[in-house]
């Protein structure tokens, strides 16, 4: 499994919210937005773009991803939470784990590749899972 840990929590607390509130706010349990912050539930591309907007953050801050700079600056929110979320679903289904600077990378690259080419939804998700599959094909 890709390594769910996040920052949910200490963003959320920055913020002076609570768990109930947060939870409320994304119109989940509080027992679900526990699950979220620490890891026991996986973080969907939904999630992820939800928890994101309800904090006012990148979606990259959720994952705590070192991000290239020229990603981080000008990057669709939408599209990178999107590549994140992905690679998150395709690392549970392929029980591929791998360390934020991995995830990083290959983030950014999905992000690169449904730019430049550019690719629709079903395609970046299609690369995504793609890529961790030949992740464990490979290890």
């Amino acid at each position: 499994m890709v390594n769910q840990k996040n920052k949910i929590k200490r963003l959320r607390e920055e913020r002076g919210i609570s768990s109930r509130a947060l939870a409320k706010k994304l119109g989940t349990s509080a027992a679900q937005m526990s699950r979220l912050e620490s890891g026991k539930s996986a973080l969907s591309v939904k999630w992820i773009l939800k928890i994101s907007a309800a904090l006012n953050v990148p979606s990259n801050e959720i994952m705590d991803l070192p991000l290239e700079k020229k990603f981080s600056s000008t990057c669709d929110d939408n599209l990178l939470g999107s590549a994140l979320g992905w690679l998150l679903e395709a690392g549970d289904q392929y029980k591929v784990k791998l360390k934020r600077q991995v995830l990083s990378k290959w983030a950014g690259y999905i992000y690169k590749e449904a730019v430049e080419q550019p690719l629709n939804s079903k395609q970046t998700r299609y690369l995504a899972f793609t890529i961790m599959k030949v992740l464990k094909d490979s290890a």
